[in-house]
């Protein structure tokens, strides 16, 4: 059991009750994806983690890049090495975050090349074997999620051969933590390379179909994983909506007629929020984890636009949009749940 220094022993979570896990996904706002772990100041990430846990969230999830970003900053080789410098700062992120009670999932976001061949399986593997061992014991993790969305466009008989070996490879070096894969909603194709510990999927039904429907919406795909996946807990691993229509605080009359049918208004954006938190209440979901914690700036975010870039709960400004309150009124409600 790895210790920490203010509140010792970190107890590792064996058993996911429902309504336990409340968070967000999480990216710096000026620093997302690639900038993450290369270029993020340290009180960035400690302010960011008070932020969190004022919106009464125990749990962030996060992605361990591997990329010629991580490359070029020597925190990782090519051929999957991981440098000290990398678990150096994965270590601040987790010390932030258990200073406020918060433990991180943390999501393997590997180049799809990397999954391809012999050559390709000792990357991850190598990759992956440097994380799990060293987090083995440390409570602060609260599970390993093997692959973000793989079920979209990206799913490939490599993807699905990563999967079907990475279950079981992770658990020969860390057989304490638990396993989850961060679906679309596909829980059919997991099934062929075989289902992990704890179900997730990511909630994003258009919102004509969840305004028109409701938490029943929602709570049709929960029935859906549950009927594959038996009594595994149902995480809502991501959810969420771009405020970029909002007319005070959206991406501006110039990106109006180019804007998809899904982004909406912050109005909109609380209204989701209610209609998934309510399901999942309902449901008895084993939790739910917000796309995202902030708005992204996108200047600074390189290739973002506005509606990818405005899914944030946190204004480009640092105020709380009203989807904010909304979830933090909900998961203060399931803090004090029996």
């Amino acid at each position: 059991m790895r210790l920490h220094a203010e509140t010792g022993p970190v107890p590792v979570i064996r058993e996911v009750r429902p309504l336990s896990i409340r968070g967000v996904n999480y990216y710096p706002a000026l620093t997302p994806w690639s900038g993450f772990w290369t270029k993020t100041p340290p009180e960035v990430i400690a302010a960011d983690m008070a932020l969190t846990a004022s919106l009464n969230a125990n749990t962030i999830r996060t992605f361990l890049d591997f990329s010629q970003h991580t490359h070029a900053a020597g925190l990782t080789m090519p051929d999957g090495q991981v440098a000290d410098s990398y678990f150096a700062k994965v270590d601040l992120l987790l010390a932030a975050g258990w200073k406020h009670g918060i433990r991180v999932i943390l999501c393997f976001s590997l180049e799809q090349a990397t999954g391809a061949g012999q050559a390709g399986r000792s990357i991850w593997k190598r990759f992956m074997r440097g994380f799990a061992q060293r987090y083995a014991d440390d409570g602060r993790v609260l599970m390993w999620d093997l692959s973000n969305e793989p079920d979209g466009r990206e799913w490939t008989p490599a993807v699905e051969q990563y999967l079907r070996e990475a279950m079981p490879f992770i658990k020969t070096v860390d057989d304490r933590h638990l396993t989850t894969v961060g679906l679309a909603w596909r829980i059919d194709l997991l099934e062929k390379a075989g289902l992990p510990d704890v179900l997730q999927y990511h909630e994003y039904a258009p919102k004509a179909e969840l305004f028109a429907n409701g938490a029943e919406r929602v709570g049709r795909t929960i029935a859906t994983q549950r009927r594959s996946g038996g009594t595994r807990p149902v995480l809502i691993g991501e959810f969420g909506m771009s405020t970029a229509r909002d007319p005070q605080h959206g991406a501006g009359t110039a990106w109006q007629d180019r804007l998809p049918p899904a982004p909406g208004t912050e109005a909109d954006q609380a209204k989701l929020y209610e209609i998934v938190l309510q399901a999942a209440e309902t449901q008895r979901a084993a939790g739910a984890l917000a796309w995202c914690l902030h708005s992204y700036p996108t200047q600074e975010a390189g290739f973002l636009t506005p509606p990818e870039s405005m899914f944030g709960l946190v204004r480009h400004d640092g105020s709380l949009k009203p989807a904010a309150l909304v979830m933090r009124n909900a998961f203060r409600r399931w803090a004090a749940s029996p």
